[in-house]
């Protein structure tokens, strides 16, 4: 009586598994079924690069507060600075993004990592008040996030909203970053045009660069 049992058992499973077709996963299928999202001709890069001194440099420049003014509001009241020299889109719960300005002097000098940085020095006391990114990498959302002219809205969908986030960071990484010397920072005047999200976890913004000098204006 058991042993028919698990005949029958047997049988019905192999029969089941007669009607199956196992395919092999291709991770090239994969990447092709999450770029059909995008539409059809979507190039966030040239997009990007077609905007960046017509659109992008600008409202950033128009909007720039001195890197002190902001860190004494920001001080005094985050969300009372982040309502006067800030932008965030319509979502309240996302951090603040600053448009700026920052002259001082290079006190620090990370390149070891991808994303390297330097500390400025803003105030004369010989600490870094502010983090600038000198890439080559360029790591999250600030740049996209702090333009006034862009929301998802604009976009089909996730997908091409982060791929046109991803353009500006190389954009900056290899127009205004690369350029920059790597030898001999330390000790330098420099100025920078740019932007840093604000969420309070930090005393020293990490600002991105859209145009940054040694020694004189960008």
């Amino acid at each position: 009586m058991r042993a028919s049992v698990y005949a029958a058992i047997l049988l019905v499973a192999g029969g089941a598994l007669s009607g199956c077709k196992l395919v092999k996963h291709d991770p090239q299928a994969s990447k092709g079924s999450r770029d059909a999202y995008a539409s059809a001709g979507y190039d966030p890069n040239a997009m990007v690069a077609s905007m960046w001194t017509t659109k992008v440099l600008p409202s950033v420049e128009k909007r720039a507060t001195d890197i002190k003014v902001l860190l004494d509001a920001i001080k005094a009241d985050p969300d009372a600075a982040g309502k006067k020299y800030g932008y965030r889109g319509k979502d309240d719960s996302a951090p603040w993004n600053f448009p700026t300005r920052v002259r001082g002097t290079i006190v620090s000098v990370d390149t070891d990592s991808s994303q390297g940085t330097v500390g400025v020095d803003t105030d004369g006391d010989g600490k870094a008040d502010v983090i600038v990114d000198i890439g080559p990498t360029v790591l999250g959302t600030t740049l996209r996030d702090s333009l006034d002219f862009v929301s998802f809205a604009d976009f089909r969908n996730q997908i091409e909203y982060a791929r046109f986030g991803t353009a500006l960071n190389a954009y900056a990484a290899a127009h205004v970053m690369k350029p920059l010397p790597r030898n001999d920072l330390k000790g330098q005047p420099i100025t920078v045009t740019g932007a840093f999200s604000y969420d309070g976890a930090s005393d020293q913004p990490e600002v991105v660069p859209l145009a940054l000098a040694l020694g004189s204006k960008p």
